[in-house]
């Protein structure tokens, strides 16, 4: 099996949409070592980080990191070992785990994700 340090998502910016930041690759586990948020306003924002599983609903109950508040300007590493899926022949929401965000405000909170997969 091959194991693969990388950037999973980003640098971005998150909006108050959410947006997918990470879906788990076919015949993958993922492990997120590592969420960088950003700030780069000079205003307090929220973010929100959720795990949703394979084929579920996303809900609050999956979040990681729920309106977390990023002071204005602020950079936050939020250091974790959280272990998603694929459990089926396709990388989408009905086979893959996924990593979901939003910000209280566009174009205002950077993030970026780092971790290792194992095909």
């Amino acid at each position: 099996m091959a194991v693969t340090q990388k950037r999973l998502s980003g640098p971005t910016q998150i909006t108050t949409a959410n947006t997918v930041a990470y879906t788990t690759p076919i015949s993958t586990t993922t492990i997120v070592k590592q969420i960088i948020m950003t700030n780069t306003t000079s205003v307090a924002k929220t973010v929100t980080v959720r795990l949703k599983p394979a084929g579920v609903s996303e809900a609050n109950t999956h979040d990681i990191l729920s309106s977390f508040a990023l002071s204005g300007n602020e950079t936050i590493s939020f250091a974790c070992s959280i272990v998603l899926t694929n459990n089926g022949n396709t990388a989408n929401a009905t086979s893959s785990d996924q990593l979901i965000s939003f910000a209280s405000s566009n174009t205002a909170v950077n993030l970026t994700v780092v971790g290792i997969e194992e095909s």
